[in-house]
């Protein structure tokens, strides 16, 4: 896929801008209250914005710009979930109900992995998790591994814990067969994640390929045209838990920028 001109880069970082701009004008204007939205949005939006800043600047080849708003749109991700389990939290007493979901979660996850900032990480993953009902959901449990994955590899328990969710999840796929979709982008992700923690080169080396080319294919869909069309965050996230592993990573793909790395 063709990379944006670095025109349509800085357009894009404009308008992000001109979107957080307007969010805080009509926060101030109390937009949210009149219509009875919820906090946590207010906060996953501006963190999403701010992951586009961060997608432009390091195609840009700005990584100090780039490194700079993922970090913003980590620490506005992880509110919602302070507000959701940090007793506190003064903006708990406004959490909003069933708000928190499991694709969200793990992509929050996958992008504390990419920040890669360890001190970040232990003051905030404790509170990283899935509301109980989403936990005892018996057809999403490769994912729900997955994220409980995430939470022992950046909590730094040991290895033996994140392996044995990560068999659980790949035990689960192998009884129950894989027909395309979300399932099939969670299998490769724990397959990765495996290797991780197992430090099996060759396996990680094939797992990022495999969820590469899958996200190759989502950009030409539903993600056209976006900012997260041209980079994955979620790579990102996984080749810096690989490192952290000993494990490497030689390749040069666009969806990996070396400014993120």
């Amino acid at each position: 896929m063709k990379k944006p001109t670095d025109a349509e880069l800085n357009d894009w970082i404009e308008d992000a801008y001109q979107q957080l701009e307007r969010k805080e004008r009509l926060a101030q204007e109390g937009f949210r209250e009149k219509h009875n939205l919820p906090l946590e949005g207010y906060y996953s939006s501006k963190g999403d914005y701010y992951l586009d800043i961060s997608i432009c600047q390091a195609l840009l080849g700005n990584k100090d710009l780039a490194i700079e708003a993922l970090e913003t749109s980590v620490e506005n991700a992880v509110i919602p979930y302070h507000m959701a389990f940090d007793q506190s939290c003064e903006l708990r007493i406004k959490a909003t109900s069933n708000y928190l979901s499991m694709p969200e979660t793990h992509a929050v996850l996958m992008r504390m992995a990419a920040f890669d900032n360890d001190e970040f990480n232990q003051k905030h993953i404790a509170f990283i998790g899935l509301p109980k009902q989403e936990l005892e959901d018996l057809e999403s449990q490769e994912m729900i591994q997955t994220i409980t994955t995430l939470s022992h590899i950046l909590r730094h328990h040991p290895d033996e814990t994140a392996e044995a969710a990560l068999k659980s999840a790949l035990d689960h796929t192998r009884i129950h067969p894989i027909k395309g979709g979300w399932r099939a982008r969670t299998y490769v992700i724990n397959l990765a994640l495996f290797s991780i923690v197992r430090r099996e080169q060759k396996t990680f080396d094939e797992a990022l390929v495999l969820f590469l080319k899958d996200y190759e294919r989502e950009a030409k869909g539903e993600i056209r045209g976006l900012p997260i069309a041209y980079v994955s965050m979620e790579a990102v996230g996984l080749v810096k838990l690989a490192r952290r592993y000993g494990l490497k990573y030689d390749g040069d793909n666009p969806l990996i920028p070396a400014a993120l790395l």
